[in-house]
């Protein structure tokens, strides 16, 4: 193989971004790999090769030379190496400089590849790794290179303890992970230290640590966290320090800060981590891997207190912080339903504040009183709020329950709902919630135009379902088919997309709940009229609720269910209530249609009663029961009484069954 690594090595220091650096990072990584026969990415990684000191981790060769993909890291940490040198060689005019590397890895990537640039007789290299592959690997390169005649000394050994009487004029060493924790960085440096000559550099010259309270660091909260507070520094290594550790003394790296007065959003303390190279070589907060923040979750730091810290040597060296914590969220009382949140939402904060005692449930008796004296009917309440912002109940309750804080609830339910959290949906949603705590009724308006017949309000009472034909056009019905094609990344006319494994499906249930398209039935005054007409009252509320995929069976995919069913408690007397789909294409009575015990809303109590006790009422052969499958065309409305069993069916035709769910409720 031609050597092309030191024009790229020229190409690299020559590199002023990570953009412009990328690429020739990657061609030289791929050369070291081809060089060495290092797998970079070996199946089933496990860093089972590295070695666990008594000062730190240190890495397995694969990891250490994976570390070289980092581009910013290796673009700052080979042009700042490159120009240490230079200013030192400067410096001691003909005389000639003493490096140490320490810590090396496979590739030796910090140092090794810039020596055919410098001269042989100005600069000596002495090499320490803890691996012997690391060493056996690097010496390809150093051949390859044909740069062995700069190495004076080449050896297997850990940093930590490693002796010499020789004196160097700079010691380098990339042994670390952001916020230096795991790695020995720090007693490496403390313990090489000595080995300076008293005007001799340590690379990185600076690695700061910084504490912060923050809002945690969520891209979802965007703009709108309050920024960070900085509480101040916690460690510095540099030359002074490092002999400072190095003779025993821990002072530098330990001690206290102030926590002041803050935003009640910055539940999180972030350490982050600066690294001065060599002068204006540096890396920032998020630049590279080495420079991600660390976070401690809910740290809720009291304020107006001290926080105590200090850096712990040992195995597993880490920055470890002692402070005052605010009194939980379950010591605070459950707020009232009433009250609302920074956009005057009501009961939102109550919500949230109840999913988070929900998330410690057994914890504390405390908790098990404040669960157990929340009435079972304030479920619905908690639907009705969601479904009047437009969310899903399922995905927004998965996000409250992830949420670190409200605000980051907050910001999903105003990015993740169809439309802007306008002042008038806020409002609709206040009224919806009042018009419930206050036992609010509401009959149905005698100037309403009522769309049901009395034909079909005859069936309906007899069969416990109609079939409203044509609540969506026939170009609404193509726009929920698209939306569902869009989710699933299908095609409607192309069967060979319909069964990908990798679908965000739930058996024939898609995940979709927020999409303009859905919206049209939402809010269309035909089919709320109709509910309206069905359940006797103006006060019902459209549910968020999401669509259906169910493609014809094939001998390698066969109908997941939902089978016949109910989504009703089966608890004498059933109370009153609908369920309701939209078919979106013509759906024949074998084409996976929606399918119901007609008629079954007038004997479900007396069949109940009948049932054996500790039988599972769900768990029939449904085989015995009259079922009807309900075709239909595209656009038309199928709304049954909740006490029918139910369910889809076997897609046995050609093309597939798509459908939109709602429903209204009170």
């Amino acid at each position: 193989m031609a050597n092309n690594i030191n024009p790229l090595i020229t190409q690299l220091l020559a590199c002023t971004t990570a953009g412009e650096a990328k690429p020739v990072v990657d061609e030289l990584v791929r050369q070291l790999c081809e060089i060495t026969a290092l797998d970079l990415h070996p199946a089933l990684f496990l860093d089972e090769h590295a070695t666990i000191t008594p000062q730190g981790k240190a890495v397995s060769p694969t990891t250490a030379a994976q570390c070289a993909e980092d581009v910013q890291r290796t673009r700052v940490f080979m042009q700042a190496v490159y120009a240490a040198i230079q200013q030192k060689l400067q410096h001691k005019d003909s005389q000639g400089i003493s490096l140490l590397y320490a810590g090396t890895g496979p590739f030796g990537l910090l140092l090794i590849p810039l020596l055919p640039l410098l001269d042989a007789a100005r600069v000596r290299v002495t090499l320490l790794d803890i691996h012997a592959e690391s060493l056996a690997k690097l010496q390809q390169v150093i051949d390859y290179l044909g740069v062995s005649h700069f190495v004076t000394h080449s050896e297997q050994t850990d940093a930590c303890t490693w002796q010499t009487d020789q004196r160097y004029d700079l010691i380098i060493s990339e042994t670390m992970r952001q916020g230096l924790i795991q790695e020995p960085q720090v007693s490496i440096f403390s313990h090489l230290q000595q080995f300076l000559k008293d005007d001799g550099w340590l690379l990185p010259e600076i690695i700061r640590l910084d504490l912060w309270l923050s809002s945690g660091g969520s891209p979802a909260l965007g703009a709108s966290g309050p920024p960070d507070v900085h509480l101040g520094r916690v460690l510095q290594l540099d030359k002074a320090s490092a002999i400072q550790i190095g003779r025993g003394d821990m002072s530098c790296a330990q001690g206290s800060l102030w926590v002041p007065d803050y935003a009640s959003r910055l539940k999180h303390l972030k350490l982050t981590t600066f690294i001065q190279v060599f002068g204006d070589y540096q890396l920032h907060e998020n630049q590279s891997q080495l420079t991600l923040p660390l976070f401690e979750r809910n740290a809720r730091v009291q304020p107006n207190s001290l926080l105590r810290f200090h850096y712990e040597l040992g195995a597993y060296p880490q920055c470890v912080f002692a402070y005052e914590k605010m009194p939980a969220l379950t010591v605070h009382s459950l707020p009232d339903s009433l009250e609302k949140n920074v956009q005057g939402i009501y009961h939102l904060p109550r919500l949230w504040h109840k999913v988070q005692l929900r998330k410690q449930a057994g914890t504390s008796s405390d908790i098990a009183q404040q669960l157990a004296d929340i009435p079972a009917s304030e479920w619905l309440l908690d639907r009705i709020l969601f479904d009047q912002l437009g969310a899903g109940l399922e995905p927004a309750l998965q996000k409250c329950y992830a949420a670190h804080e409200l605000a980051e609830f907050e910001h999903w339910l105003a990015n993740e709902t169809v439309g802007d959290m306008t002042p008038e949906k806020i409002q609709r949603a206040n009224q919806a919630i009042l018009h419930f705590i206050n036992n609010g009724t509401s009959g149905l308006d005698d100037s309403l135009a009522l769309p049901l017949d009395a034909q079909q309000l005859a069936h309906w009472d007899e069969q416990g379902y109609l079939v409203v034909p044509g609540v969506l056009s026939p170009e609404e019905s193509a726009a929920v088919r698209a939306a569902i094609c869009d989710e699933l990344q299908i095609r409607e006319d192309d069967p060979a997309t319909w069964y990908r494994p990798a679908m965000p499906m739930q058996k024939i249930m898609v995940q979709l709940f927020a999409h303009p398209a859905l919206e049209v039935a939402r809010k269309s005054d035909y089919i709320r009229r109709i509910f309206q007409q069905l359940w006797q009252r103006n006060d019902v509320v459209m549910a968020t609720d999401r669509v259906s995929f169910n493609p014809p069976e094939t001998a390698t995919w066969q109908f997941p269910g939902p089978a016949m069913h109910w989504d009703v408690d089966l608890v004498v007397p059933i109370p009153f209530g609908t369920q309701a789909l939209i078919y979106v294409t013509d759906v024949a009575e074998n084409q996976g249609a929606f399918s119901c015990v007609p008629g079954f809303h007038k004997q479900i109590d007396e069949w109940l009663a009948q049932q054996p006790r500790g039988v599972d009422p769900q768990q029939q052969d449904w085989s015995q029961w009259s079922i009807k499958p309900i075709a239909a065309k595209a656009g038309d409305l199928i709304i049954w009484h909740h006490a029918l069993p139910h369910g889809s069916s076997p897609n046995r035709a050609q093309l597939p069954r798509m459908v939109q769910y709602l429903n209204m409720y009170r």
